[in-house]
């Protein structure tokens, strides 16, 4: 099962470790009086790393933090650059500099669970969502990140219950949904997991991910056909033909685990 379990944690990790929610650019004339920031560098920045242009990010992210280390916005775009160029170490230091700044910033605080997760350090990961969870109960990201970390310990009842909990607040969030889905579907529910996939093609800000759990769990049930037309909307056909493989060789193995 090791492939399944590397399956299973490319498709959670979709929802829970983008290193930030979004890629900050700083607008020119910000009210603070910075002149890395007046001169446009945070901006030119931002830009670079949204192009993916990670050279030029993080030299300019690097000239900011050094000569303007009390910026928050710079130790965010620099970690989000080590993290992306896959320096996870600096990255970790880089996150935690904007935590020492302003100990209230939630994606300094999600980037370093997600690096957790993406290092399999689960008990530090659940640990930090429980803090962030704290102090904002009701961000759909923390739950996300939270159930996933569940996920991937094995908890599976614990992780739906805290997607469930994040539903509630954010009935129309793809993300939680999409989990939930996907844990259902691993924890020998594919029925359930199938009507909670299903709704999630009907939200307008459906992922790409949402349609690939519904096909999974459309394989563990047997319906090699549903799950195949959902696969040929956004895969190649030999790649369709390779994940229905697989998920008869899951079906395969859950049922002789049975």
């Amino acid at each position: 099962m090791i492939r399944f379990i590397v399956v299973l944690t490319c498709c959670l990790l979709v929802a829970a470790c983008s290193p930030m929610r979004t890629v900050k650019v700083q607008p020119l004339g910000s009210a603070v009086d910075n002149v890395a920031l007046q001169a446009g560098d945070l901006r030119i920045a931002g830009s670079a790393l949204a192009s993916g242009d990670l050279d030029v990010a993080l030299s300019l992210y690097q000239r900011i933090t050094a000569t303007h280390p009390q910026v928050v916005d710079g130790w965010m775009g620099l970690a989000t650059a080590r993290y992306l160029s896959g320096d996870i170490s600096q990255a970790r230091q880089a996150y935690q500099a904007a935590i020492d700044i302003d100990p209230l910033q939630l994606d300094a605080h999600l980037g370093l669970a997600r690096m957790d997760i993406r290092q399999r350090r689960l008990p530090e990961a659940i640990a930090r969502y429980q803090a962030m969870r704290k102090q904002w109960p009701d961000d759909p990201l923390v739950l996300a990140g939270l159930g996933v970390a569940h996920d991937l310990s094995g908890n599976h009842p614990q992780a739906q219950a805290t997607y469930r909990e994040g539903l509630a607040m954010h009935p129309d969030d793809p993300a939680l949904r999409s989990n939930l889905g996907l844990s259902l579907s691993l924890s020998g529910k594919a029925r359930e997991a199938v009507n909670v996939l299903l709704d999630v093609m009907g939200v307008p800000a459906s992922i790409p991910q949402g349609r690939q759990n519904l096909a999974l769990a459309y394989g563990l049930m047997g319906r090699a056909d549903a799950a195949e037309s959902i696969l040929l909307g956004d895969l190649p056909q030999e790649t369709v033909q390779d994940n229905l493989k697989f998920y008869q060789e899951v079906r395969r193995r859950m049922d002789t685990k049975d």
